[in-house]
Order: C-alpha cells, then structure tokens, then sequence
C-alpha cells in the first residue's frame, strides 16, 4: 500500500513538472513566479521543479551576460537542444513531414503531391516510405528524435492509432498507422485526425494563441473542423467531434440525392489544387461554394458561440474565391448577437499547420498533464 501511494505522488510530481513544460512552451519564456500564479502552485515548489528540468537540461535560462546577478527574474524556456519531434500530415492529393526543435520552431519540412494507390497493403506501403525515407535522410541532422506525430485525414481512432475509413481514399481502411511507424522508426507515436492536428497547431502558435474557445473550419482535399472549448482539444464523447463534412446539405429533391460538404466544398469536389499559384473557379461555382460553406458556418456559430470561427486552407485565403461569398452567407444566416461577436479569421500556419500540430500533440504525448496518461 505504502510503495502504490509513493508511485501515485511521484505520478503526481511528474503531471505538475509537465504541466509546467507546456506552459512554458506555449508562452516561449515565462519567470518562475509568473509560472506560480498561473498554475496557482506555490513559488517554492515551482523554483525546486525549475531547477530539476535545469540540471535535466529540458530548460536553460534566459539572461543577459555570463553570470546571473542580483534578485531580477530570470525568466527561463525550453531547451531547443533538447530533442527533435516529427510531425507527419496525410491528405487525399499531397503528403507532408515537418521536425522541429524542442521549443516548437521548424527546423526542416517536406511535401509531395500523392496519388493513392487502389489497394490497402499498397497504400500503406506508400505512407510508410514516405515517413522512413524522409527521416532516414536527416535523421542524423536531429538527433535525438524523441517522437512523431501523424495527422491522417478521415475517420481515425486515435486510442487505437488506426485510420478507420476516408471517403476520399477508398483503400484507407483500418489501417494501423500509429503501431506501422512506431516500430518502422523506433519512435513513440500518436495519431490524430489532421484537421484535429491542425486546430492544435494553431491554438499553440497561430491564429487561435491568444483564444480559449474557438473552431478552426479547413477546405483541403476534404474538409473538417477542430474544436477548442476552454483551453483544450475536444474530441467528442467518442473521438469522433468536427467531421463536419460528413454534414448533409439538404436541397430541393429526394433526400437520397442530398450532397455532404466534403462532396460540395472540398478541393476535391471541387477538383482543384488551391496550393497551385494559378488555381481558378468559376465564379458561379465559387459563389455557390462559398454559400452552401458560410451557411454550415453560421450554424456552427449557433450551435457552439466560439470566441472565433479559423478558416484555413488555400480555397478559404481572404484572397481565395470562398472568402467572400462565404463571408456573406455566414452573416446572412447567423442571428446578429453572434455575427457581432464571432469573426471569421484566416488560420495563420499555412500548408504544413497539421503537420506542426502533430508535433505539439507529441509532445503532449511524451509529457502528459493527466495522470494515469501514457
């Protein structure tokens, strides 16, 4: 009984020193007492779990000079020396792969358009070379690489680590791709939906920094949302919140002929590449676009009343052909009181924002808040 409550205490310790990581990543730097009132944890305790993760050389400090002298604060951050996180982003048209540095700053990335293959055993072949030929080539460029994280479009059980169907790729079917990359790079791993990646990607260090609850709506290859409600990542009661392109439109006609977002408003509906410099639209087909996407908005509004609404990808750019009539739609159909109070707001990372957040949803992994958390 007396080892299990130890265990329990030290379980504790480490959640708060983790704790203390993550505020400290998010902000870039933070002094020791400002760490205490926000974490309402008394400054002794901060001070001894600051100086434990200095001698563990996860944190430097950060002052002028080559001594420390006097009573200033010395405000203190992440080691960017530390380790390395990869962070690996899955779309129906194109593959991406990102490191970055303990602090969270892009040291490296790469892209690829993609063509799924027909067959299973040949897709996840493709995905998984993609991974290990990448890191292969700069692995020793990085080293310690400490994770990776993998943004996969679709459905996904994240628990599980499996890619459970995506519309756009008939053969990603429960595709184990946490476990396949894992044991391919000897790295711990976790998979997440990429448009889930992505709204974390830009709570952290985009658009969404400064806000505590909002939705972050991406027109990519297909389209989905991420959730944030008071400072956390929502993913529904089963894992599955945001698939909104799997919301119906209804429209004039059988209800069997009714259309989803994904097969109305996404790239590939669409059948454009918005990462292209020269990509077009009609401008009746963006119009119509835009309107079907600004209604589904408002109703989200309603629905959730965020701080603000992130649009991201390249069709939904202010200069992109959806803005605009997007824009109209969502202020014809939201009710006033949130039309006031809700902006819509162009997401900030730009093409590689999942893979980004795949590394911050690693790093939560390595270094859990909950205890009980693996």
């Amino acid at each position: 009984m007396a080892e299990l409550n130890t265990a329990r205490i030290h379980e504790k310790l480490k959640a708060k020193k983790n704790l203390l990581l993550h505020r400290i990543r998010r902000a870039g730097r933070a002094g020791r007492l400002e760490l205490a009132r926000r974490l309402r944890i008394s400054n002794t305790r901060v001070c001894e779990m600051v100086q434990e993760m200095l001698d563990e050389k996860l944190l430097i400090e950060d002052f002028p000079g080559k001594d420390r002298r006097g009573r200033l604060p010395v405000p203190v951050e992440l080691n960017p020396k530390h380790g390395h996180l990869v962070g690996f982003d899955m779309e129906a048209k194109r593959l991406r792969l990102t490191i970055v540095d303990f602090q969270g700053a892009v040291v490296w990335q790469t892209h690829k358009p993609f063509v799924a293959p027909g067959e299973r055993g040949k897709l996840v072949a493709a995905l998984l070379d993609y991974i290990e030929s990448n890191v292969a080539s700069v692995r020793n460029r990085f080293e310690p690489l400490l994770g990776i994280g993998l943004a996969a479009a679709g459905v996904v059980d994240a628990q599980a680590g499996v890619i459970l169907h995506y519309d756009l790729i008939p053969a990603a079917r429960d595709i184990p791709l946490r476990d396949l990359a894992s044991a391919s790079l000897g790295l711990p791993a976790v998979l997440e939906n990429n448009i889930r990646m992505l709204t974390l990607g830009e709570w952290m260090g985009g658009a969404g920094r400064q806000l505590s609850s909002f939705v972050c709506v991406a027109v990519r290859s297909g389209l989905a949302c991420g959730i944030v409600m008071n400072g956390r990542l929502f993913v529904g009661s089963h894992g599955f919140a945001g698939e909104v392109g799997y919301m119906p439109l209804p429209t004039a006609g059988s209800p069997a002929r009714w259309k989803t977002l994904n097969a109305t408003v996404s790239e590939q509906a669409l059948g454009v590449n918005a990462e292209a410099a020269d990509f077009r639209l009609p401008e009746a087909v963006a119009r119509h676009a835009g309107e079907l996407l600004g209604s589904q908005l408002a109703s989200i509004a309603i629905v959730l009343d965020p701080e603000a609404i992130l649009l991201a990808g390249g069709l939904l750019h202010p200069d992109g052909p959806l803005w605009g009539p997007a824009e109209s739609a969502f202020h014809r159909f939201v009710f006033p009181e949130i039309g006031k109070r809700v902006p819509l707001v162009a997401a900030a990372l730009g093409p590689f924002g999942a893979a980004i957040g795949a590394t911050h949803r690693c790093f939560e992994m390595l270094y859990p808040v909950e205890t009980g958390a693996h």
